[in-house]
Parts: C-alpha cells; sequence; structure tokens
C-alpha cells in the first residue's frame, strides 16, 4: 500500500513539543491578565471575563499534558 511517514524522533519534532510547551505555558499564565483586561478595559461582567480566563487555563493544562505525556506527569513507577 503506501508508506507512512512520521516526525517522530526528527528534530522538526522536538521543535514542535518546544513550541507546544510555550503555548501552554502562555495560556496558563495568560489567564490573571486577560481576566483584568476583560474587566476593566472592555467592562465584561465578571462572570464572562472569569469564565474565559478559566477556559484558557484550563486548555493550557490539557495542551500541556498531551505534549509532556502521562508517563512523564506520573514519573517512573518503582516495582
Amino acid at each position: 500500500m503506501g508508506t507512512k511517514t512520521t516526525i517522530a524522533g526528527t528534530e522538526i519534532h522536538d521543535i514542535l513539543r518546544g513550541v507546544m510547551v510555550v503555548i501552554a505555558g502562555a495560556l496558563m499564565i495568560l489567564p490573571a491578565y486577560l481576566n483584568y483586561e476583560l474587566f476593566h478595559r472592555l467592562n465584561l461582567d465578571i462572570t464572562v471575563a472569569m469564565s474565559i480566563s478559566l477556559t484558557s487555563f484550563a486548555l493550557g493544562i490539557l495542551i500541556f499534558i498531551l505534549v509532556v505525556g502521562k508517563e512523564r506527569i506520573e514519573g517512573t513507577k518503582k516495582p
């Protein structure tokens, strides 16, 4: 049939992982500033501003877990 091309283990894979970790970190740190800006400058209701901030933080956590991997977060299990 066809050949399967993967990027696992290549330099591009490592670069993409690094970029995704930076994006995840930004989504975890950004909500504090974003909440202030949405509430004070755009005059959004506090409930709306908090829900946008919480969604951004949750996306950051999910992306970080997907990129880093469950195994690295849990650590190696000793017998």
